[in-house]
Formats: C-alpha cells, sequence, structure tokens
C-alpha cells in the first residue's frame, strides 16, 4: 500500500474500493489461461493509503441486466492506427462472448473537440433509436465525448454514461511546450491513413483552454461519469514514452507520459482507480500487434480484458442502483 497519493484537485466520488472488488471478481472469473498479460494482475490497479475498505458486496458477474451499447472513443492520431490497433482491440472479443455490445467508433485524429463531436454525433444517430449508450472516451476521446453531450441534445438524451480512460479532460501540459513550428507540422503533415480535418486537435488540449470550457460548460447531472486514471510506476512507462514522462515530471511525478493524473479527472466523477500503466498501455495492445517494437514498447503489457469487463460491470452497477435506465437487456 502506498502513501504518496496523488490527491486530486477536482471533487470527485471515491469510488477506488467498490472498483477495486470488481476488478478482482471479473479477474477470479477468468480463466489463467485466458488473462493475457505478463503483468501480475494483482498490481494492475495502485493503491494508495486513503483508499476505504472493500464494501464486502457480492459482484454481479452474470449476464447483461441493461440493453446498453458500450462506445469506445478513439484518441489523437489514432486514425492513424486504427486500420492495426483499435482501443481495447482484443478485450472486445471477450466483452462480447459475455453478452455485451460495444464498437469502436473512430473520430479524426488531428480534429478539433468541435469537429469530433459532430462526427459522434453522426455515428450515433446512425444506431436505432432505441440505443442507449456508455461512451468510454479514450485520451483526447474523452474530450470529444464531452463536447458531443453538452453540443448536440440527441447525445445527451442518449447517453447514460461517460467514463474517461486516461482523458484529457484539463489537456495536457505537452501541448504548452510544443514548439509553435512543430504543432504547425503535427496539423499541416500529411500521413497516410491520416485526415486532415481542422487541424486543430492540439488547441482543443491546451490546458488553458479545456479548463475555461469545464467552467463554462457544466456538464449534464443526470448522466453517470467515471474517470479512470492512468499512473504507472516510473519501471512500468515504456522506453519510447520515458522522455516524454520525464518532461511532465516538472510539472507533476503523477503522470502517464501524456496526461497529469489531475487532468485526467471529470469533475464530480467516480474516480475508479489509479492504473499502473502508461497512457498506452492502458487501452493500446501495440506490442501485441508489432513484436518488433517490443524493445521501444517494453511496457505495452496490460490486463485490458479484465480492466474492460470491469469498468462495464461497474457501470452497469451503478446505473441498476440508481434506477435511471431500467430497461431489460434484451433476450435474443
Amino acid at each position: 500500500m502506498l502513501t504518496d497519493n496523488p490527491a486530486p484537485s477536482l471533487p470527485i466520488i471515491d469510488q477506488r474500493h467498490r472498483f477495486r472488488e470488481v476488478f478482482q471478481a471479473v479477474r477470479g472469473a477468468y480463466p489463467p489461461e485466458d488473462i493475457l498479460c505478463d503483468q501480475p494482475v494483482e498490481l494492475a490497479l495502485r493503491q494508495f493509503s486513503d483508499e476505504l475498505p472493500a464494501t464486502g458486496r457480492a459482484v454481479y458477474l452474470g449476464q447483461p441486466r441493461l440493453d446498453l451499447h458500450y462506445v469506445i472513443i478513439t484518441g489523437l492520431v489514432a486514425d492513424c492506427l486504427t486500420h492495426k490497433v483499435t482501443p481495447f482491440h482484443r478485450a472486445r472479443k471477450y466483452l462480447h462472448e459475455r453478452g455485451f455490445t460495444s464498437s469502436v467508433l473512430k473520430v479524426n485524429g488531428r480534429s478539433s473537440s468541435a469537429y469530433n463531436a459532430a462526427m459522434i454525433q453522426q455515428a450515433l444517430d446512425s444506431f436505432p433509436t432505441e440505443h442507449r449508450f456508455v461512451l468510454l472516451g479514450y485520451s483526447k476521446g474523452a474530450v470529444d465525448a464531452l463536447h458531443a453531450l453538452l453540443t448536440y441534445p440527441n447525445v445527451r438524451k442518449r447517453t447514460v454514461a461517460v467514463v474517461s480512460l486516461a482523458g484529457a479532460i484539463g489537456g495536457s501540459p505537452l501541448v504548452d511546450i510544443t514548439p509553435p513550428w512543430l504543432k504547425w507540422l503535427f496539423a499541416k503533415l500529411p500521413l497516410p491513413g491520416c485526415h486532415l480535418g481542422d487541424g486543430a486537435a492540439l488547441k482543443s488540449l491546451d490546458r488553458l483552454e479545456r479548463k475555461r470550457w469545464l467552467i463554462e460548460h457544466p456538464l449534464p447531472t443526470e448522466i453517470l461519469y467515471c474517470s479512470l486514471v492512468a499512473l504507472p510506476e516510473p519501471q512500468q512507462v515504456s522506453r519510447i514514452l520515458r522522455s516524454n514522462h520525464r518532461k511532465l515530471t516538472a510539472f507533476s511525478a503523477n503522470n502517464d507520459s501524456q496526461v497529469l493524473a489531475e487532468d485526467a479527472l471529470i469533475p464530480n466523477s467516480a474516480l475508479l482507480g489509479y492504473a499502473n500503466a502508461d497512457h498506452w498501455a492502458l487501452t493500446l495492445p501495440l506490442a501485441w500487434h508489432w513484436p518488433l517494437l517490443s524493445f521501444f514498447l517494453d511496457k505495452n503489457d496490460y490486463p485490458r480484458e479484465i480492466l474492460l469487463e470491469s469498468i462495464v460491470r461497474y457501470v452497469e452497477e451503478r446505473i441498476v442502483e440508481q434506477g435511471k435506465f431500467s430497461e431489460p437487456k434484451n433476450q435474443h
């Protein structure tokens, strides 16, 4: 148990103790051969001294109780990778085997959150009107999800929960310290499979811009918000990300190589936990897809199958308890 708790600067609802129970229950239900990770699963969630005791309540591990569609929204420059790898690329297979429904929504990796919010709205409108959504935004995808929620009433009406996965909710200091010429290159350089869009992705991650937006746009209170923070121990950061991790340490030692822990929180959300994974390892099985790069992605292993199911189980539990959405899961 650790003592140097990265206390959040934003108001949160501390649910680390309950999410750990869910995580442990899901892990216990997995056959050892299905845990596709070399990292000890018991070390996957960091534990700090102020974490509340376990509730002792049972964890439901049966078929889905609600008819929800879990939509995973991609992050920065993700469209350059989505032909090969997407967030929770392999983990979704296990989720579907347990009866849950999910899809990956590929937004534009170099566009502003306003641009991508329109893409989210169009994609969600293509689903049958009876669908209700849980939006799982990875990295900048969490920012884009919140913009869609505030911009489009139909998205807000059909969304029951939003989960930030290492989300850049408060922006990133890396944007502030990036030279202007490199920002221009990022926005304008043609890359295979990467559409330019409006080229304003980094502006949407400016910390002052993000904090101003959060103040000016109170989030709808009828929706459940959750935050999962990536907070690796230094030895759990892949070689390719260690330089950025060190740069961010000038702002806070509590970072995942892309985002500060305090900036990964949705205000007034349920804090699920601190994952012992760097920003990429949390959701992206990059080393599995590109084993030749494993020297640089040497800490890309993480029990993502267990993590994804635990998030889904926790969200469903909270929604059932709150009674805000009681439509039974359709039986086919």
